[in-house]
């Protein structure tokens, strides 16, 4: 019975505290919702800003002028500068926002870095009136600035880009782009450096009808070898995408302007030079010493002093070698470019000749159509094996620089092109003992490059198998 009494009892007693939890919530006040109001500091059309004046407190003063909707800079030298992030100082005066007020009367400025701010920054508008902003020190949370505004006792935090913004050096708001160079527009390309030989390229795409074509590639090497060869597009493609990459952000650190003296740059007797022309710009740069890190390399622009860094790994591709991109094709002409060839080896001469006749279109709209009969020693032979003979012919490729003098007269094969346009009219091809295993490759009287014997003997074996008619065109 007792027990049951004291069940009784404990329900009652949480039977009481959930009714006096039910009244207190349902009559208890209400609490105030906190909102998140914007406080503004700042705010004026950002296009109506003429003129932006960064004071530090440092001594240097930045002064900033719109002209022509461009933003430019008062400074003894031509500076090209990065309209973006001028532009960010703009936006922060056009629409500056406080995170919180600090302090609605304060009665010491140094505790905010702001007795002495550390940059007073204006804004003067179209109409004549100014915006003055005064940045103290970074707060303790480390991602806002202390800032006050002329005419307004209070102290406001802000957002740390607003007062990086306005903490802005010279350097901050420079372009770091180079003139951007479209690749795939590349009319010319000359890359010179101390102890290499110099490798100067063209645009291929404009050949004269008038001359024969001895190269199928976009670009031609004029330089170092003495004939001009076609460029390998695969193997140039890594040169092509090193200057992409140079152009982009190139610059590191803004060294100097209009330097006394650039030998200590090592920019008086430049370790390299390049020039790059796209259809529509120019790129011309010089090239000085490693700085003291070995990490970057001093540089400067053909048409300024200024004398900057950039990464070493920017320039790699001026160390490419010239064979490393070169077509490797000993010689190749267009075969609707030949009449004749006389080729001599092993003994033996054979006379192989392309007899060309236009059969007239007999319905209009119609084209003409020449028709060529190959022929080897006199004889007729199939037009598809002669053509994959020849395709072997022009498609041997040399191997390596000769690094020693030859004499032509020593040539074991001699092969002889007889063109039917252009000012030279026969191009003479020799192989030259080099050693057992290379001959040297003498075309138009220049010995430069070397080709595997087995590749000649091969071009020789598939001759006679033409000549046998053993050789059967796909």
């Amino acid at each position: 019975m007792k027990k049951k009494q004291r069940n009784i009892f404990a329900l009652v007693v949480v039977l009481a505290v959930l009714v006096g939890a039910y009244f207190y919530v349902s009559n208890r006040p209400k609490e105030q919702v906190e909102t998140n109001e914007t406080i503004e500091i700042c705010k004026v059309p950002k296009d109506d800003i003429v003129k932006m004046v960064l004071e530090s407190r440092d001594g240097t003063t930045l002064t900033f002028e719109k002209k022509d909707d461009k933003w430019t800079v008062d400074y003894p030298y031509p500076v090209v500068l990065d309209q973006t992030s001028v532009d960010d100082i703009a936006y922060s005066f056009a629409s500056l926002y406080a995170e919180r007020i600090i302090d609605e009367d304060p009665e010491d400025l140094s505790v905010y870095g702001l007795d002495k701010p550390a940059v007073v920054a204006k804004a003067f508008l179209k109409d004549g009136t100014q915006k003055v902003l005064y940045l103290g020190n970074k707060t303790p949370a480390g991602n806002t600035y202390y800032l006050m505004a002329e005419g307004d006792p209070k102290v406001y935090s802000v957002w740390m880009n607003h007062g990086e913004h306005f903490s802005y050096k010279l350097s901050d708001v420079r372009e770091r782009d180079l003139i951007e160079i479209k690749t795939q527009e590349l009319t010319y390309l000359k890359i010179t450096k101390k102890g290499k030989p110099t490798i100067e390229i063209e645009r291929n795409d404009e050949q004269s009808e008038e001359e024969p074509q001895f190269s199928l590639s976009v670009w031609k090497m004029v330089q170092p070898y003495k004939e001009p060869r076609g460029v390998a597009s695969d193997k140039f493609q890594t040169v092509l995408d090193g200057i992409s990459s140079l152009t982009n952000n190139a610059i590191k650190e803004f060294i100097e302007d209009n330097p006394q003296d650039l030998s200590k740059y090592g920019l008086d007797d430049p370790v390299a030079e390049l020039i790059v022309k796209d259809k529509e710009n120019t790129l011309h740069l010089y090239f000085g010493k490693d700085t003291d890190d070995g990490k970057s390399i001093y540089f400067k622009t053909a048409d300024s002093n200024s004398v900057y860094t950039m990464d070493k790994s920017k320039t790699e591709f001026l160390d490419t070698k010239p064979f490393d991109i070169v077509d490797k094709f000993a010689f190749i002409v267009n075969i609707d470019d030949v009449d004749k060839i006389i080729i001599e080896g092993r003994g033996k001469t054979n006379v192989l000749t392309l007899t060309r006749q236009t059969k007239k279109a007999e319905k209009e709209g119609e084209e003409d159509e020449v028709i060529t009969t190959y022929r080897v020693d006199g004889k007729e032979v199939d037009e598809e094996a002669f053509k994959d003979f020849y395709q072997i012919l022009i498609g041997i490729t040399v191997d390596a620089e000769i690094d020693k003098k030859i004499e032509e007269e020593n040539a074991e094969v001699k092969t002889t092109f007889f063109l039917n346009k252009g000012s030279t009219r026969e191009v003479f091809v020799s192989y030259v003992p080099y050693d057992d295993d290379f001959y040297a490759v003498f075309c138009k009287g220049n010995a430069e490059f070397v080709v595997a014997r087995r590749r000649v003997n091969k071009m020789l074996d598939t001759l006679e198998a033409l000549i046998r008619g053993e050789l059967v065109g796909d």
